[in-house]
């Protein structure tokens, strides 16, 4: 692409200058003349006077800056140089020239007053305008350039780009590697601004500009498209909003902000649309900041990525540039607030984190038989811990926290929550469904969870590397849904199951001759709990839970749930005798009622050494540590299950903890959806 230079207020006079000497092109009326001489006035920009020699035909340009005009005549002052008048002796004045790097418009206009510092025209009925190239060129300030090839490396500046191409201007430091430069093969491109790396990409050399001292490169991008994420079978549901969305941002090569009407949006990404001729977007581009906005009303503010342009033509037949964004990164209530907008306009009756009337929440709990009596009895002294802690919950929107409604007319039919409770987890509970109504309200919300997860999990501040859900075997729905998506990936790192004994710790310490020591854990004991869990399991406990190594980002969770008015706390202990290291406990301590269950507010005991490791031991550590609870009988979860019945302790329940490592959701859906389609077989059987 043949790159032409825009005005430059210190343009040498004299010069041979890229503006053009024909007047063929578009006809331009003079009162727009006059709006255009009055808008260069407005933005303190230049035009050129043209200087025609007598004999030779030779050009002389010299810049001006244009006053105040309301008639046919327009007044300019000289800008510095000003043009020697003995030089111009033997010189007519042409025309006046102005050009916006896209186009330039000539004015033949007559000379009425010229002197050293000031310049008057008669302006003419017309001037005339010519495109001197397809797409506009934006020019830049701070931009730093590096390109690559083969272990080449050259350092410079942006100076200008559109859509299809940048220009580079090479430092004087890197020209001595310029010749080593192969223009027929591809190089790579890296732009950065204050904010950090703004491109990077592989470009092919369509210019050299040789200079004594400086050389100009320009690039163009040989690719319209690119990947951020592997393919998916699950895709984000893209929505065409009413009204439609603004996509606003600052352009990151330019600092000019950008509005842009949103084509269609969904939670991973946005389509925009550009004039061909003025298109700003290439594939690659970051933009650190870009917000959303609907009916003028602030939506949402992310970090975002171009990653594709394709050409298109209007009903008019006119060249428009699709340009589809994917988000990066936002913050976790705008998450929320866009899967909410996007999720409820394919279905009315689906809420996402939305404020709920709290009596019927809790009637839809007892209705449901979630609230089932003996779960009743066992909160029912502390219940108004239970009411403010809910009101918290799901009226406060804490950003650890998720809940998904089924809803219609005020009701409640199904409902799910999620809750982060581990750095890189986030719990699944509180599943029900109305016992009548909807008969798929249930399911909804399960499929409204799972497509949450799939859009937003991608996102550094989601945190959603697993999910995690305890389970009782004889609880059919979550054992047919979560069980078989377990079973039907086996492989114990996409998807794991793990068996735990549920207990209640004895009022009384059971008394043991043994010796023990109880110290908190350090790495190269989990290093060891590691070893001997990959031999026991080889599922994603340890990982989910978060007990790999001794993490510092857990300190950071717990410092969020406090910024949000709730209690949460983890700590890690080691059961050793004699030095050898025989179980990991595991304490996680937080309010009531952030689980119905209490398995947030529970002791995890991992048994390494069944053999070695006896129930009075093991119940007077478990004892040595009870203080950290207010309950007298914090429940314990003792792994392997196996080790209640070796040593045939009474247990209430068994849970099995199931986790899936997020990165499978294609398989996940697929899994969940063979299910379902088994479960009606099995019905019409």
């Amino acid at each position: 692409m043949d790159i032409a230079q825009p005005i430059d207020k210190n343009l040498e006079p004299g010069l041979p200058s890229p503006l053009p000497i024909s007047i063929e092109g578009k006809r331009v009326k003079r009162r727009d003349l006059l709006n255009l001489f009055n808008y260069i006035n407005f933005s303190e920009g230049a035009l050129f006077v043209r200087f025609r020699h007598r004999e030779s035909g030779s050009f002389l340009y010299y810049q001006a800056y244009p006053l105040p005009c309301a008639d046919e005549t327009l007044s300019c002052r000289w800008l510095s140089p000003e043009p020697p008048l003995a030089r111009l002796k033997n010189y007519d004045c042409d025309s006046i020239l102005l050009s916006d790097g896209a186009s330039h418009l000539s004015v033949q206009a007559e000379l009425l007053n010229m002197d050293a510092h000031d310049v008057s025209f008669h302006i003419p009925q017309s001037g005339y305008e010519k495109s001197i190239r397809a797409v506009d060129r934006q020019l830049c300030l701070g931009i730093d350039a590096r390109i690559v090839q083969a272990g080449i490396s050259l350092s410079g500046r942006l100076e200008d780009f559109n859509a299809l191409s940048f220009r580079v201007l090479v430092e004087e430091q890197s020209l001595s590697s310029l010749g080593w430069i192969n223009a027929e093969q591809p190089v790579t491109l890296f732009l950065s601004g204050a904010s950090g790396l703004l491109y990077s990409g592989e470009c092919m050399v369509t210019r050299l500009d040789r200079g004594a001292r400086q050389r100009m490169i320009v690039l163009a991008p040989n690719f319209c498209s690119m990947r951020r994420y592997r393919p998916r079978e699950v895709r984000s549901r893209r929505q065409r909003l009413s009204p439609p969305a603004m996509a606003r941002f600052k352009h990151p090569l330019t600092g000019t902000q950008v509005y842009l009407q949103v084509e269609n949006l969904s939670c991973m990404g946005l389509c925009v649309e550009e004039f061909f001729e003025h298109a700003l977007l290439s594939p690659g581009l970051i933009l650190p900041e870009l917000s959303i906005e609907i009916a003028n009303s602030f939506i949402l503010q992310c970090k975002a990525q171009v990653l594709y342009r394709n050409v298109v033509r209007n009903e008019d037949e006119r060249c428009l540039v699709h340009c589809g964004i994917v988000f990066l990164d936002m913050d976790s209530k705008d998450q929320v607030q866009l899967s909410a907008i996007i999720h409820q306009s394919i279905n009315d009756k689906l809420r996402v984190c939305a404020s709920v009337d709290m009596d019927e929440l809790w009637r839809f709990f007892f209705d449901s038989g979630f609230l089932y009596p003996s779960k009743y009895l066992s909160i029912e002294a502390r219940k108004d811990e239970f009411k403010r802690t809910y009101h918290k919950l799901y009226l406060e929107s804490p950003s650890i926290a998720r809940h998904f409604f089924f809803q219609d007319k005020g009701k409640i039919f199904g409902h799910m929550s999620m809750l982060r409770f581990y750095s890189n987890s986030w719990l699944i509970q509180h599943h029900a469904a109305a016992r009548s109504g909807y008969g798929l309200a249930g399911v909804s919300v399960l499929d409204e969870m799972g497509r949450f997860v799939n859009d937003v999990r991608l996102h550094p501040s989601a945190h959603m590397k697993y999910l995690i859900c305890y389970y009782r075997r004889e609880n059919r729905f979550p054992n047919r849904v979560f069980g078989n998506v377990a079973r039907d990936l086996d492989d114990k790192k996409a998807s794991s199951l793990d068996a735990f004994a549920y207990m209640r710790l004895p009022p009384e310490p059971a008394l043991s001759d043994d010796a023990f020591q109880l110290f908190p854990a350090r790495d190269e004991d989990l290093e060891e709990l590691s070893r001997s869990y990959e031999r026991l399991s080889g599922g994603l406990m340890l990982d989910a839970l978060d007990i790999r190594f001794v993490a510092e980002s857990d300190r950071g969770l717990s410092g969020e749930y406090a910024r949000e008015g709730f209690k949460r706390d983890r700590q890690l202990y080691c059961l050793k005798a004699e030095g050898k290291l025989l179980a990991v406990l595991l304490l996680t301590i937080s309010d009531l009622g952030l689980n119905l269950s209490n398995l947030t507010n529970c002791i995890h005991a991992i048994v390494l050494e069944p053999d070695l490791l006896k129930p009075g031991m093991l119940f007077s550590a478990l004892h040595a540590l009870r203080s950290h609870y207010l309950a007298d009988d914090p429940p314990v979860l003792i792994f392997p299950e196996d080790y209640i019945e070796r040593y045939e302790l009474p247990s209430e329940k068994k849970y099995i903890l199931w986790v899936l490592d997020s990165d499978n959701s294609d398989p996940y859906f697929e899994s969940v959806r063979n299910t379902f389609k088994r479960s009606c077989r099995d019905e019409e059987d």
